[in-house]
């Protein structure tokens, strides 16, 4: 089966089309295979019907991405939005993971490249392994290189940095598309149910009661970037 075959089949499993699609969960073999570039490869009213559907999937779930591998397409395609908004009084210049909100965006074949030394700790959750997460070491900034595919059906290419919190949203997505999980390359012995994530919000917590060990052991109290 051709991957516009599987894209189609994948999309018809739907009884409407405002029903979110299947977000397959670890061991399932799609998200451990190199999935394949996208541009050229399917059209792009397909796929346009293909963002529609995952980004109603990505709303439902909820969460900021959904790579196509995580409803086992093998297809190097993602959609991420993050509404985020500081609260009330709240100075989003003090936040040490420098969240800020990122427009709904389809990518196709994303290129990341780490820039800089800095690197930030923080827990990640990842919709194929519901109910879990761990300490993810990301690159502060990255350079994006990538196919956009807009809201009127047209691509573009895009050349951006990003940073902070929304450089971890680009690098997490963009390791699903090589068949990696974010729980592959965090912290050992960081990885825990998602409800005990509140009782580390310092990682100097983390890192005595879990004893873990490394480069993370060597920040400061209330610090979550080395480099």
């Amino acid at each position: 089966m051709d991957i516009t075959e599987l894209t189609r089949k994948i999309l018809d499993r739907r009884a409407n089309e405002s029903d979110p699609l299947r977000i397959v969960q670890a061991g399932h073999p799609a998200l451990r295979r190199k999935a394949v570039n996208a541009a050229g490869r399917i059209d792009v009213g397909l796929l346009s019907e293909l963002a529609e559907a995952m980004t109603i999937t990505m709303h439902k779930a909820p969460g900021v991405g959904l790579a196509a591998p995580q409803i086992g397409l093998p297809l190097r395609f993602y959609v991420v939005e993050d509404s985020f908004a500081a609260e009330e009084g709240e100075d989003p210049d003090d936040d040490l993971l420098e969240r800020r909100p990122l427009p709904l965006r389809a990518l196709l074949d994303p290129v990341v490249e780490p820039l800089g030394e800095q690197r930030v700790y923080a827990f990640e959750g990842c919709l194929s392994v519901d109910g879990w997460q761990s300490i993810v070491p990301r690159s502060r900034r990255v350079r994006l290189r990538a196919t956009e595919l807009l809201q009127d059906g047209r691509l573009r290419e895009i050349d951006e940095e990003h940073v902070g919190w929304t450089a971890r949203i680009f690098q997490h997505e963009t390791d699903h598309l090589s068949g990696t999980l974010c729980h592959d390359v965090s912290v050992p012995r960081s990885f825990i149910e998602a409800g005990y994530t509140a009782h580390y919000a310092d990682l100097g917590e983390a890192v005595r009661r879990l004893g873990l060990t490394g480069e993370i052991a060597e920040l400061g109290d209330g610090e979550v970037m080395t480099g």
